[in-house]
């Protein structure tokens, strides 16, 4: 079984991981599945993906975030995906707050064994294309509930934490059986 898993990080631009036809082998609930991509669409930076976690905390009424405080993780609809679709994105914030991101229950992404790395407004200055950002998000396979969650690490009170996505949504068809050359992908952690 060939195992291609090159460019998933890649530094550049993000780009689609296969094209239409092309398999995939998606890491997700601690098996590999199969798919066929039968559609793929780029996800631009809008004001559909973004989201504002006090505003969603508050359920749209006036709300601050205290210095040091933090949000739990929070449901988050804009990232949600049909069963039979994969969102491959990275994500940024424009205000001082480290966002963390869960999928499933409690699996937190970007989580060495020594704790979770966030992402911040620093993130950017060093990973300019937001490579360390990515994450996938498959439906319909127990871990389209993503969950974003932030702390304010700005020293002051703030009225927005604001987190942003884009990448590319694709269309999948299930596979029997992982593809003999597929593109494998962890849609999450282990």
């Amino acid at each position: 079984m060939a195992l291609f898993v090159d460019n998933l990080y890649s530094q550049g631009p993000i780009a689609p991981i296969c094209q239409i036809h092309e398999h995939l082998g998606v890491w997700s609930e601690n098996r590999w599945m199969g798919f066929e991509a039968e559609y793929i669409e780029p996800v631009p930076r809008s004001s559909a993906f973004l989201i504002d976690l006090v505003d969603i905390v508050n359920q749209g009424a006036v709300g601050t975030l205290a210095a040091a405080a933090a949000i739990a993780g929070q449901l988050i609809p804009a990232v949600q995906v049909n069963a039979n679709e994969l969102f491959h994105a990275r994500m940024f914030v424009l205000d001082d707050i480290e966002a963390q991101l869960w999928q499933l229950t409690n699996m937190a992404r970007f989580a060495p064994r020594g704790g979770q790395s966030g992402v911040n407004l620093w993130t950017e200055q060093y990973d300019p294309m937001l490579a360390t950002t990515t994450f996938w998000v498959l439906g319909g396979e127990g871990d389209k509930d993503v969950r974003i969650g932030c702390t304010n690490i700005s020293g002051a009170v703030l009225p927005q934490a604001r987190i942003g996505f884009f990448g590319f949504r694709y269309i999948l068809k299930k596979d029997p059986q992982v593809h003999a050359n597929a593109r494998y992908i962890p849609a999450q952690g282990t």
